[in-house]
Protein backbone atom coordinates (compact mmCIF):
# COMPACT_ATOMS: atom_id res chain seq x y z
CA UNK A 1 0.00 0.00 0.00
CA UNK A 2 1.44 3.15 -1.28
CA UNK A 3 1.26 6.59 0.45
CA UNK A 4 -0.09 9.23 -1.91
CA UNK A 5 -0.03 13.17 -1.08
CA UNK A 6 -2.79 14.95 -3.35
CA UNK A 7 -2.34 18.57 -3.86
CA UNK A 8 -4.95 21.20 -4.83
CA UNK A 9 -5.17 24.68 -4.42
CA UNK A 10 -8.85 24.05 -3.55
CA UNK A 11 -10.68 23.67 -0.33
CA UNK A 12 -11.65 20.07 -1.31
CA UNK A 13 -15.28 20.80 0.41
CA UNK A 14 -16.70 21.04 -3.25
CA UNK A 15 -13.96 19.90 -5.52
CA UNK A 16 -15.76 16.99 -7.25
CA UNK A 17 -12.73 15.89 -8.99
CA UNK A 18 -10.23 15.70 -6.56
CA UNK A 19 -12.81 13.97 -4.23
CA UNK A 20 -13.46 11.57 -6.24
CA UNK A 21 -9.33 10.89 -7.77
CA UNK A 22 -8.74 10.71 -3.41
CA UNK A 23 -11.65 7.98 -2.17
CA UNK A 24 -10.64 5.64 -5.34
CA UNK A 25 -7.23 5.62 -4.64
CA UNK A 26 -7.90 5.21 -1.05
CA UNK A 27 -9.62 1.68 -1.72
CA UNK A 28 -5.83 0.38 -2.40
CA UNK A 29 -3.32 2.69 -0.59
CA UNK A 30 -3.19 5.50 2.19
CA UNK A 31 -4.22 9.11 0.75
CA UNK A 32 -3.50 12.46 2.21
CA UNK A 33 -5.46 15.21 0.32
CA UNK A 34 -4.09 18.48 0.76
CA UNK A 35 -6.25 21.91 -0.17
CA UNK A 36 -6.98 25.54 1.13
CA UNK A 37 -9.02 26.88 4.04
CA UNK A 38 -11.16 29.51 2.48
CA UNK A 39 -13.52 32.28 4.13
CA UNK A 40 -16.24 30.44 3.73
CA UNK A 41 -14.92 27.09 4.92
CA UNK A 42 -16.73 26.12 8.37
CA UNK A 43 -15.10 22.76 8.79
CA UNK A 44 -12.75 20.78 7.21
CA UNK A 45 -14.75 17.71 5.20
CA UNK A 46 -14.94 14.29 6.62
CA UNK A 47 -13.86 11.94 3.84
CA UNK A 48 -13.08 8.36 3.40
CA UNK A 49 -8.98 10.02 3.39
CA UNK A 50 -7.57 12.28 5.35
CA UNK A 51 -7.91 15.85 4.43
CA UNK A 52 -5.57 18.83 5.24
CA UNK A 53 -6.56 22.35 4.50
CA UNK A 54 -4.12 25.35 4.69
CA UNK A 55 -4.53 28.37 5.99
CA UNK A 56 -2.70 30.77 3.86
CA UNK A 57 -1.61 34.40 4.63
CA UNK A 58 -2.85 35.82 1.07
CA UNK A 59 -6.45 34.54 -0.84
CA UNK A 60 -4.97 35.11 -4.52
CA UNK A 61 -2.46 36.03 -6.78
CA UNK A 62 0.91 35.85 -7.35
CA UNK A 63 1.13 36.42 -3.88
CA UNK A 64 -0.96 33.08 -3.28
CA UNK A 65 0.60 30.71 -5.71
CA UNK A 66 3.75 31.72 -4.17
CA UNK A 67 3.32 31.17 -0.46
CA UNK A 68 0.86 27.20 -1.36
CA UNK A 69 3.72 26.08 -3.29
CA UNK A 70 6.53 27.06 -1.31
CA UNK A 71 4.66 25.84 2.14
CA UNK A 72 3.52 22.61 0.17
CA UNK A 73 6.91 22.37 -1.06
CA UNK A 74 8.20 21.76 2.28
CA UNK A 75 5.44 20.12 3.59
CA UNK A 76 6.04 17.53 0.70
CA UNK A 77 10.02 17.44 1.42
CA UNK A 78 9.45 16.13 4.93
CA UNK A 79 6.32 14.43 4.86
CA UNK A 80 6.21 10.46 4.34
CA UNK A 81 5.15 9.90 1.04
CA UNK A 82 5.55 7.07 -1.85
CA UNK A 83 3.96 9.53 -4.83
CA UNK A 84 2.53 12.58 -5.47
CA UNK A 85 -0.24 13.92 -7.75
CA UNK A 86 -0.48 17.59 -8.78
CA UNK A 87 -3.57 18.97 -9.60
CA UNK A 88 -3.14 21.67 -12.15
CA UNK A 89 -0.24 23.97 -13.26
CA UNK A 90 -0.92 26.16 -10.07
CA UNK A 91 0.40 23.05 -7.95
CA UNK A 92 3.54 21.89 -9.72
CA UNK A 93 6.05 23.59 -9.34
CA UNK A 94 6.51 22.52 -5.43
CA UNK A 95 4.63 19.08 -6.43
CA UNK A 96 7.89 18.80 -9.27
CA UNK A 97 10.53 20.28 -7.43
CA UNK A 98 9.66 17.68 -4.21
CA UNK A 99 9.25 14.68 -6.59
CA UNK A 100 12.87 15.52 -7.82
CA UNK A 101 14.87 16.40 -4.89
CA UNK A 102 12.72 12.48 -3.02
CA UNK A 103 12.92 10.65 -6.09
CA UNK A 104 9.29 10.13 -5.84
CA UNK A 105 6.77 9.28 -9.25
CA UNK A 106 4.73 12.48 -10.35
CA UNK A 107 1.07 12.42 -11.39
CA UNK A 108 -0.22 15.87 -13.29
CA UNK A 109 -3.77 15.85 -13.67
CA UNK A 110 -4.10 18.58 -15.52
CA UNK A 111 -8.05 20.17 -15.02
CA UNK A 112 -7.70 23.12 -17.12
CA UNK A 113 -5.53 24.12 -19.80
CA UNK A 114 -4.37 26.48 -17.24
CA UNK A 115 -2.44 29.23 -19.73
CA UNK A 116 -5.08 29.87 -21.28
CA UNK A 117 -7.80 30.97 -18.28
CA UNK A 118 -10.00 33.40 -19.20
CA UNK A 119 -8.82 35.56 -15.99
CA UNK A 120 -5.58 35.52 -17.99
CA UNK A 121 -7.06 37.48 -20.97
CA UNK A 122 -5.40 40.66 -21.26
CA UNK A 123 -2.93 39.96 -18.58
CA UNK A 124 0.37 39.63 -19.81
CA UNK A 125 2.83 39.83 -17.23
CA UNK A 126 0.41 36.75 -15.31
CA UNK A 127 0.36 34.94 -18.72
CA UNK A 128 4.07 35.06 -19.63
CA UNK A 129 4.42 33.80 -16.20
CA UNK A 130 1.75 30.55 -16.81
CA UNK A 131 3.63 29.85 -20.00
CA UNK A 132 6.94 29.65 -18.92
CA UNK A 133 5.94 27.64 -16.16
CA UNK A 134 4.19 25.18 -18.07
CA UNK A 135 7.48 24.88 -21.00
CA UNK A 136 9.44 24.36 -18.30
CA UNK A 137 7.25 21.92 -16.36
CA UNK A 138 4.70 19.98 -17.99
CA UNK A 139 7.17 18.05 -20.96
CA UNK A 140 8.84 16.89 -17.94
CA UNK A 141 5.99 14.86 -16.06
CA UNK A 142 6.24 11.80 -17.16
CA UNK A 143 2.55 10.38 -16.27
CA UNK A 144 0.17 13.15 -16.75
CA UNK A 145 -4.11 13.06 -17.37
CA UNK A 146 -6.03 15.50 -18.40
CA UNK A 147 -10.02 15.97 -18.65
CA UNK A 148 -10.82 15.99 -22.38
CA UNK A 149 -9.37 15.12 -25.60
CA UNK A 150 -9.45 18.81 -26.91
CA UNK A 151 -7.24 19.82 -23.92
CA UNK A 152 -4.76 16.33 -24.68
CA UNK A 153 -4.60 17.32 -28.39
CA UNK A 154 -3.26 20.88 -27.16
CA UNK A 155 -0.62 19.66 -25.10
CA UNK A 156 0.42 17.01 -27.90
CA UNK A 157 0.92 19.75 -30.24
CA UNK A 158 2.66 22.24 -28.08
CA UNK A 159 5.10 19.90 -26.06
CA UNK A 160 4.57 16.16 -27.73
CA UNK A 161 2.85 14.77 -24.52
CA UNK A 162 0.87 12.10 -24.62
CA UNK A 163 -1.92 12.35 -21.94
CA UNK A 164 -4.59 9.71 -20.62
CA UNK A 165 -7.53 11.47 -20.84
CA UNK A 166 -10.15 11.06 -17.73
CA UNK A 167 -13.26 13.08 -17.99
CA UNK A 168 -15.01 14.64 -15.17
CA UNK A 169 -17.72 12.26 -14.55
CA UNK A 170 -19.36 11.69 -11.64
CA UNK A 171 -19.86 8.49 -9.35
CA UNK A 172 -23.10 6.31 -10.76
CA UNK A 173 -26.36 7.44 -9.34
CA UNK A 174 -30.08 6.22 -9.23
CA UNK A 175 -32.82 8.28 -9.22
CA UNK A 176 -36.03 7.02 -6.46
CA UNK A 177 -38.89 8.02 -8.41
CA UNK A 178 -39.16 11.85 -10.56
CA UNK A 179 -37.86 14.80 -8.48
CA UNK A 180 -37.97 16.99 -11.40
CA UNK A 181 -39.56 20.67 -11.12
CA UNK A 182 -41.41 21.56 -13.98
CA UNK A 183 -39.34 24.46 -15.65
CA UNK A 184 -36.75 24.81 -13.56
CA UNK A 185 -33.15 25.53 -14.64
CA UNK A 186 -30.09 24.86 -13.10
CA UNK A 187 -26.15 26.07 -13.48
CA UNK A 188 -23.68 24.48 -11.17
CA UNK A 189 -20.56 25.84 -10.70
CA UNK A 190 -18.00 28.40 -10.33
CA UNK A 191 -19.70 32.19 -11.15
CA UNK A 192 -16.72 33.25 -12.79
CA UNK A 193 -16.25 35.16 -16.23
CA UNK A 194 -16.69 32.91 -19.20
CA UNK A 195 -19.69 31.21 -18.00
CA UNK A 196 -22.49 32.55 -19.91
CA UNK A 197 -23.97 33.73 -16.27
CA UNK A 198 -24.79 37.19 -17.35
CA UNK A 199 -26.67 36.31 -20.25
CA UNK A 200 -28.67 33.92 -18.65
CA UNK A 201 -29.76 35.72 -15.97
CA UNK A 202 -30.88 38.36 -18.18
CA UNK A 203 -33.00 35.66 -20.03
CA UNK A 204 -35.15 35.23 -17.05
CA UNK A 205 -36.88 38.24 -18.13
CA UNK A 206 -38.02 36.55 -20.92
CA UNK A 207 -39.23 33.52 -19.15
CA UNK A 208 -41.64 34.11 -16.72
CA UNK A 209 -42.52 30.96 -15.76
CA UNK A 210 -39.25 29.73 -15.46
CA UNK A 211 -36.96 29.19 -12.36
CA UNK A 212 -33.34 29.22 -12.18
CA UNK A 213 -31.39 27.77 -9.94
CA UNK A 214 -27.34 28.64 -9.18
CA UNK A 215 -24.99 26.51 -7.11
CA UNK A 216 -22.10 28.21 -6.90
CA UNK A 217 -20.04 31.11 -5.52
CA UNK A 218 -16.92 32.83 -7.19
CA UNK A 219 -15.42 36.39 -8.75
CA UNK A 220 -18.80 37.32 -10.14
CA UNK A 221 -21.09 36.41 -7.08
CA UNK A 222 -21.98 39.83 -5.61
CA UNK A 223 -22.14 41.12 -9.37
CA UNK A 224 -24.72 38.92 -10.45
CA UNK A 225 -26.74 39.11 -6.93
CA UNK A 226 -26.85 42.47 -8.23
CA UNK A 227 -28.20 42.18 -11.86
CA UNK A 228 -30.38 39.86 -10.03
CA UNK A 229 -31.44 42.75 -8.28
CA UNK A 230 -31.74 45.22 -11.16
CA UNK A 231 -33.64 43.24 -13.19
CA UNK A 232 -36.31 42.33 -10.40
CA UNK A 233 -36.12 38.58 -10.66
CA UNK A 234 -35.36 37.73 -6.77
CA UNK A 235 -38.50 35.01 -7.21
CA UNK A 236 -37.21 33.38 -10.08
CA UNK A 237 -33.53 33.10 -9.26
CA UNK A 238 -32.08 31.59 -6.62
CA UNK A 239 -28.56 31.45 -5.65
CA UNK A 240 -28.09 28.03 -3.62
CA UNK A 241 -24.33 29.28 -2.61
CA UNK A 242 -21.57 26.86 -2.48
CA UNK A 243 -22.99 23.68 -1.51
CA UNK A 244 -21.34 20.05 -0.19
CA UNK A 245 -21.16 17.42 -2.66
CA UNK A 246 -24.63 15.45 -1.33
CA UNK A 247 -26.40 18.80 -1.27
CA UNK A 248 -25.53 19.99 -4.76
CA UNK A 249 -26.80 16.32 -6.22
CA UNK A 250 -30.26 16.98 -3.97
CA UNK A 251 -30.69 20.31 -5.79
CA UNK A 252 -29.55 19.30 -9.69
CA UNK A 253 -32.21 16.47 -9.17
CA UNK A 254 -34.51 19.27 -8.87
CA UNK A 255 -34.32 20.55 -11.68
CA UNK A 256 -35.68 20.05 -15.36
CA UNK A 257 -32.82 21.61 -17.79
CA UNK A 258 -28.89 21.92 -16.40
CA UNK A 259 -26.72 24.32 -18.63
CA UNK A 260 -23.29 24.90 -19.43
CA UNK A 261 -22.77 27.73 -21.55
CA UNK A 262 -19.50 28.59 -21.57
CA UNK A 263 -17.74 31.27 -23.59
CA UNK A 264 -15.08 30.88 -26.62
CA UNK A 265 -12.91 33.30 -24.16
CA UNK A 266 -9.35 31.33 -25.23
CA UNK A 267 -8.61 27.24 -25.85
CA UNK A 268 -9.83 26.52 -21.94
CA UNK A 269 -12.95 27.37 -22.54
CA UNK A 270 -13.12 25.88 -26.16
CA UNK A 271 -11.90 22.41 -24.92
CA UNK A 272 -13.86 22.51 -21.89
CA UNK A 273 -15.86 19.24 -20.78
CA UNK A 274 -16.94 20.49 -17.34
CA UNK A 275 -17.83 18.40 -14.00
CA UNK A 276 -21.85 20.10 -14.19
CA UNK A 277 -22.43 18.35 -17.56
CA UNK A 278 -21.57 15.20 -16.34
CA UNK A 279 -23.76 15.59 -13.46
CA UNK A 280 -26.49 16.39 -14.99
CA UNK A 281 -26.47 12.97 -17.04
CA UNK A 282 -25.87 11.36 -14.37
CA UNK A 283 -28.82 12.53 -12.23
CA UNK A 284 -30.96 12.06 -15.38
CA UNK A 285 -31.34 16.00 -16.60
CA UNK A 286 -31.25 17.03 -20.03
CA UNK A 287 -28.47 19.90 -20.88
CA UNK A 288 -28.32 23.00 -23.10
CA UNK A 289 -24.59 23.53 -23.88
CA UNK A 290 -22.40 25.89 -25.76
CA UNK A 291 -21.60 25.15 -29.27
CA UNK A 292 -17.64 24.41 -27.99
CA UNK A 293 -16.22 20.94 -29.74
CA UNK A 294 -16.05 18.80 -26.76
CA UNK A 295 -19.34 19.20 -25.82
CA UNK A 296 -21.53 19.66 -28.70
CA UNK A 297 -19.49 16.90 -29.69
CA UNK A 298 -20.64 14.72 -26.20
CA UNK A 299 -24.71 15.76 -26.00
CA UNK A 300 -24.43 14.96 -30.33
CA UNK A 301 -23.00 11.41 -29.44
CA UNK A 302 -25.56 10.59 -26.63
CA UNK A 303 -28.78 12.92 -27.83
CA UNK A 304 -29.00 14.22 -24.19
CA UNK A 305 -30.43 18.16 -24.90
CA UNK A 306 -29.57 21.30 -26.93
CA UNK A 307 -26.74 23.17 -28.53
CA UNK A 308 -27.39 26.47 -28.39
CA UNK A 309 -25.52 29.65 -30.46
CA UNK A 310 -27.32 32.19 -28.96
CA UNK A 311 -25.57 35.11 -28.61
CA UNK A 312 -27.43 37.38 -26.16
CA UNK A 313 -30.34 36.61 -23.43
CA UNK A 314 -33.60 36.46 -26.12
CA UNK A 315 -32.02 33.95 -28.38
CA UNK A 316 -31.15 32.22 -25.32
CA UNK A 317 -34.82 32.25 -23.89
CA UNK A 318 -35.72 31.20 -27.49
CA UNK A 319 -33.32 27.86 -27.22
CA UNK A 320 -34.65 27.13 -23.89
CA UNK A 321 -38.10 27.46 -24.40
CA UNK A 322 -37.53 25.04 -27.75
CA UNK A 323 -36.09 22.52 -25.58
CA UNK A 324 -38.98 22.29 -23.25
CA UNK A 325 -41.90 23.08 -25.53
CA UNK A 326 -41.04 19.89 -28.02
CA UNK A 327 -42.45 17.15 -25.30
CA UNK A 328 -41.81 14.22 -27.61
CA UNK A 329 -37.99 15.12 -27.93
CA UNK A 330 -37.57 16.33 -24.60
CA UNK A 331 -38.99 13.11 -22.98
CA UNK A 332 -36.30 11.05 -25.39
CA UNK A 333 -33.60 13.03 -23.79
CA UNK A 334 -34.33 11.87 -20.16
CA UNK A 335 -34.17 8.29 -22.17
CA UNK A 336 -31.28 8.77 -23.36
CA UNK A 337 -29.48 10.28 -20.27
CA UNK A 338 -30.50 7.04 -18.63
CA UNK A 339 -28.54 5.36 -21.01
CA UNK A 340 -26.16 8.11 -21.24
CA UNK A 341 -25.07 8.20 -17.05
CA UNK A 342 -24.45 3.90 -17.64
CA UNK A 343 -21.70 4.75 -19.75
CA UNK A 344 -20.65 8.37 -17.82
CA UNK A 345 -19.66 7.44 -14.75
CA UNK A 346 -16.39 7.21 -12.43
CA UNK A 347 -16.15 3.32 -11.44
CA UNK A 348 -15.41 3.09 -15.11
CA UNK A 349 -13.21 6.30 -16.09
CA UNK A 350 -11.36 5.76 -12.90
CA UNK A 351 -9.62 2.77 -14.52
CA UNK A 352 -7.66 4.98 -16.91
CA UNK A 353 -6.60 7.04 -13.35
CA UNK A 354 -5.65 4.02 -11.58
CA UNK A 355 -3.50 2.53 -14.58
CA UNK A 356 -1.59 6.06 -14.45
CA UNK A 357 -1.21 5.98 -10.61
CA UNK A 358 0.11 2.10 -10.84
CA UNK A 359 2.26 3.05 -14.06
CA UNK A 360 4.10 5.64 -12.25
CA UNK A 361 4.50 3.49 -8.70
CA UNK A 362 6.10 0.60 -10.57
CA UNK A 363 8.37 3.52 -12.56
CA UNK A 364 6.93 2.54 -15.86
CA UNK A 365 6.47 5.11 -18.85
Amino acid sequence: MARIAIVATTDLVSDQRVHRTAFTLSMQHSVVAYGRWLPLTTQKPQRGYSVRLLRMIFGKGFLFYAEFNLRMFFLLLFSRVDLIYSNDLDTLLACKLASVIRQKPLVFDAHELFSELPELIGRKVPTRIWRALERLLVPRCEHSITVSEGIAGEYKVRYGVAMSVVRNVPFAATRSGDTHEPLTIIYQGALNVGRGLERLIESMVHLPSYTLLIAGEGDLSIALRKLVGELDLHGRVHFLGRLPLEMLAEQTARASLGVSLEEDLGLNYRFALPNKLFDYIQLRVPVLVSNLPDMKSLVDTFDVGLVSEAKNAHELALDIEEAFNNTARFNKWIINTEKAAQQLCWETESLAMLSVVERALKGKD
